[in-house]
């Protein structure tokens, strides 16, 4: 399961969703593990494959500045990039369940 946090303030009027964009499953294929040379093999999937080079996304669901949240996200010590992405950039057609 890929990890997703949310977090709104109603009273603020602020609710995003934060979704980690890079997963790694490893194929526990049963006659690969019993066989002289039988390992697993992790592969590294992305939710979003148009974007692989990005670890993680956040969704907006509210009218909260866009370039304000850059702006604020900008200056986090860990966080070496942030920038936005327009949903025609998105090559895959995502419907979230809330």
């Amino acid at each position: 399961m890929i990890p997703h946090f949310k977090w709104k303030s109603e009273k603020k009027g602020i609710r995003f969703e934060l979704f980690e964009n890079k997963f790694t499953v490893e194929d526990n294929d049963p006659e690969q593990r019993d066989s002289l040379f039988g390992m697993s093999i992790p592969k590294e999937l992305s939710l979003i494959e148009s974007h692989k080079e990005v670890d993680f996304f956040i969704k907006q669901n509210c009218f909260f500045s866009t370039s304000n949240l850059i702006e604020k996200m900008s200056k986090i010590q860990n966080i070496s990039l942030v920038y936005k992405v327009q949903n025609s950039e998105l090559s895959e057609n995502f419907t979230f369940a809330l």
